[in-house]
């Protein structure tokens, strides 16, 4: 190279980055502190929504920290487009919008999340208009709230209906904190309490289920095991099971199905039946494609469905495309709330199942406090990665099964 070139700057890569939800925003900052990439952040709504805050609504009745906006989540040298993606082109390296941009990449990141189908079990959409659930919407969560808030007697039934639903511990916090709202209310005695899974078990990871199953026992909830929902009755308040099972109810939650981003990719077949983005589970890389990655939700490539998934994926995409060899590891982190200020984590990753870890009121504070702290996470990355470093290396699961056999 000459004299000539060596002045020169060089060429940027131009990554784009499809959603703004954890990982998507989380890449988005990292990556517009490198002087080797321009940063284009695409989003359908101008907020950023802290999904866990569902649960928050739907049983405390507490919005405050449900969504920012992202013109304040994200690094002034992020080029931050409002815009709805309907096809991500791979062949042509090109990005289209629904008011008609075109946009090319250097790199592409699909991060959109997933979507929720109410209609594909039967009577769900009519059942969730009345009780809501605390897996969709702001207004479906406070739909649950005004119900659980309402209900003096009778039979309150939280089914899940989709093994792979977001954050695999909501259903059982749901029926922890709706007895703890009901005992706050006097009326837990006449209230019976039914979770109904798809699974031999309470809870599926068998070693967590230890943790678990006893605490949902002790507070008189019920377990109903192999029951996958298939129908919904609301008329005659019953709901039916692909397993032949039947309950019934005075009001319903139902955990609905969830289904892939609502983004056409090109070539189609890397997309599955259900619309979810075929990436490797180790490095996120979208099929045979070095520019395309999928993370978060959207993509097969997620173990299971948490903002600490989508973040933990976004940094592997990050130091890959900086040269690194990074992997996931499959590390779980989820915060459990079991009410009444107690709490615990389902921590896993590939070589190690859930820990047994017991219910502590420190765990529970370590939750609420990550919901203070989480908008900052999301803006400085930079500031956090070495904080999250050192937790994650202090709580691996092959550390953590030592102290909790």
């Amino acid at each position: 190279m000459s004299w000539w070139g060596l002045m020169q700057p060089q060429k940027r890569q131009k990554v784009v980055i499809v959603g703004g939800g954890a990982g998507g925003l989380i890449l988005a900052n990292s990556l517009a502190r490198r002087e080797g990439f321009s940063v284009t952040l695409i989003n359908d709504t101008p907020y950023h929504y802290y999904l866990p805050q569902l649960l928050q609504i739907a049983f405390r009745g507490d919005d405050s920290q449900l969504k920012r906006e992202l013109v304040g989540l994200v690094k002034k040298n992020v080029d931050l487009l409002i815009d709805s993606v309907e096809t991500v082109d791979l062949n042509n390296r090109t990005v289209l919008t629904r008011s008609g941009r075109s946009i090319n990449y250097d790199i592409v990141v699909l991060a959109p999340g997933l979507s929720i189908d109410h209609t594909a079990i039967k009577g769900n959409d009519k059942l969730v208009s009345l009780y809501g659930d605390f897996h969709s919407t702001p207004d479906n969560a406070w739909r649950t709230f005004n119900v659980i808030n309402s209900l003096k007697k009778g039979k309150l039934v939280i089914a899940v209906a989709d093994p792979g639903h977001r954050c695999p511990p909501s259903p059982y916090e749901g029926a922890l904190l709706a007895d703890e709202a009901l005992r706050a209310r006097g009326v837990r005695g006449q209230v019976e309490i039914t979770l109904a899974v798809p699974y031999p078990r309470a809870y599926p990871a068998e070693t967590f289920n230890e943790v678990l199953e006893p605490i949902l026992k002790e507070r008189g909830i019920n377990i109903e095991t192999f029951f996958t929902v298939d129908t919904v009755d609301v008329d005659n308040r019953k709901m039916t099971s692909l397993e032949g099972g039947e309950l019934s109810f005075d009001a319903a939650i139902v955990v609905p199905i969830h289904r892939g981003p609502k983004v056409k990719v090109v070539p189609e077949d890397l997309k599955t039946e259900d619309g979810f983005v075929k990436a490797d589970k180790l490095t996120n890389r979208i099929g045979d494609f070095d520019d395309a990655f999928a993370i978060g939700d959207s993509s097969t490539s997620t173990t299971v469905r948490t903002g600490v998934t989508a973040h933990l994926e976004a940094k592997v995409v990050e130091k890959r495309l900086l040269g690194l060899s990074a992997q996931n590891t499959g590390r779980t982190n989820c915060p459990t709330e079991i009410g009444f200020e107690m709490g615990t984590f389902v921590i896993s990753d590939f070589n190690h199942p859930s820990v047994k870890l017991p219910p502590k009121g420190v765990f529970f504070i370590m939750k609420r406090l990550f919901a203070d702290t989480y908008w900052d996470v999301l803006k400085h990355p930079e500031f956090w990665d070495p904080i999250f470093d050192v937790y994650f290396e202090a709580t691996s699961p092959e550390k953590l099964w030592k102290m909790f056999p």
